[in-house]
């Protein structure tokens, strides 16, 4: 895959083209492939908490099998293999899986924001996963992004309600950076770098959740994108921590 951003965006676009929820996403997966450059090696073991677009592209990009967590059968994938378990279970330490290899870089990418269990709890499940001098990368929204406290001005919630559909149960709850930070610590995790980026394409959020497209809404789309740009990092819509096993 190209090395610029731009290019790798470009590529990335290319490769999920027609699937609007990886459109929107796209500067995302260039932003997150561009980051594990410096973490993935050829020998490093690669595990992706949610088998996804994302997992295909790993593979791709780094040449390296990648290996899944989530409500996949278990068993051999396209790009690894994949192990059954809900991470809402990491409440219950009994429940955890203790079958499962370590690896060098496990990524969770746009998934703890799903979830019901308390983050302390699942990011120490995950710790049990991680090779000791490992990376665990998490993404996320940020949960004080320019849009939500915008919304809340005016007296709009900034959060979708609980949906009714457990199979696609929409976020529970988001963090802050400061929320973020403090529960991986808390967790045993040594926090060694947080970013955040404008990385959500707004021009597919309309088409996204089913309004036909049109130039006006891809128009606001791309206003919203050069404003997320500009905005001091704490007001931006996506926070990225890398996170190290000691």
């Amino acid at each position: 895959m190209p090395g610029s951003l731009r290019e790798r965006r470009r590529a990335v676009r290319a490769a999920v083209d027609g699937d609007v929820y990886a459109l929107l996403h796209a500067p995302r997966y260039a932003e997150l492939l561009a980051l594990l450059e410096h973490y993935i090696r050829p020998e490093s073991r690669v595990l992706d908490i949610g088998r996804s677009r994302l997992t295909g592209l790993l593979k791709d990009t780094f040449g390296v099998s990648v290996d899944s967590l989530g409500f996949a059968k278990n068993g051999p994938t396209a790009e690894g293999t994949n192990y059954w378990f809900d991470l809402n279970w990491a409440q219950a330490e009994d429940k955890w899986r203790r079958d499962i290899p370590a690896y060098d870089v496990i990524v969770m990418a746009e998934v703890i924001e799903h979830l019901y269990t308390s983050p302390l709890l699942v990011l120490r499940f995950l710790r049990t996963l991680v090779a000791d001098g490992g990376v665990l990368v998490v993404q996320t929204p940020n949960a004080v992004a320019l849009h939500k406290r915008a919304k809340m001005l005016i007296g709009r919630h900034p959060f979708e309600a609980i949906r009714e559909d457990i199979t696609n149960p929409g976020h529970f709850r988001e963090y802050t950076r400061r929320e973020l930070e403090s529960v991986a610590r808390e967790a045993g995790f040594t926090v060694e770098r947080w970013m955040a980026k404008a990385y959500f394409d707004y021009r597919y959020v309309a088409a996204l959740h089913g309004t036909p497209d049109n130039r006006k809404l891809r128009a606001a789309g791309t206003l919203l994108n050069a404003a997320y740009v500009a905005v001091p990092s704490r007001f931006r819509p996506g926070q990225t921590v890398v996170l190290r096993k000691g």
